[in-house]
């Protein structure tokens, strides 16, 4: 951990002090997207082997493949869904970009939510109605903020706290409450105990 932080993130996690205090705070709240290399982490602490075959449902990821680098350095399967000839006919249309995405993820063995839009939202309430069949993971962004940012913490720590954060944060039935996301939880607490 201390090798990834001295390497990955050399000024966010010094003091802080280069970011505006406000991001910083949002970022301890977990009101940030994870960045690629933070999903990589969190997915090797989960068990999760090199070998594993990642898919990237985005637009272009902020900062290109720089950003991306990392990610692929810790699971080089992480490749294209398509060729770039074989996506021309989806470009015409936004949606049948989205459209894809959307089929790809809510396919796949595992599907990862790294921000909180309606997106990601969105696969997760459909894998949830579908009955649970593929695991579904949504970090905990806030406490995985403290904890990429902790330097006594080292990796057996870190697993640990992966681990244990997410046993009950993988797509599972959860209780409904007023104003709750339907999107993210289409299940009704009639429909869990069926």
């Amino acid at each position: 951990m201390a090798e990834y932080r001295k390497k990955e993130w050399p000024r966010r996690y010094k003091n802080g002090s280069h970011l505006w205090q406000l991001a910083l705070q949002k970022r301890k709240e977990g009101r940030c997207p994870l960045e690629p290399e933070e999903v990589a982490v969190i997915l090797r602490a989960m068990g999760y082997p090199k070998e594993t075959q990642i898919y990237v449902a985005s637009g272009q990821v902020y900062g290109g493949q720089n950003r991306m680098a990392p990610l692929k350095n810790m699971f080089p399967s992480l490749e294209e869904l398509a060729t770039k000839e074989e996506l021309d006919g989806f470009r015409k249309h936004v949606t049948s970009l989205a459209a894809l995405d959307f089929l790809v993820c809510l396919k796949s063995d595992v599907f990862v939510m790294t921000h909180g839009g309606n997106f990601a939202k969105l696969i997760i309430g459909a894998r949830r109605y579908m009955g649970h069949r593929q695991k579904s993971i949504k970090p905990d962004k806030g406490l995985m903020s403290k904890s990429f940012g902790d330097p006594y913490m080292g990796w057996a720590t870190f697993v640990e706290d992966v681990v244990v954060t997410h046993q009950t944060r993988t797509g599972l039935p959860e209780e409904t409450f007023p104003n709750y996301d339907l999107w993210e939880n289409p299940l009704t607490p009639c429909m869990c105990r069926a």
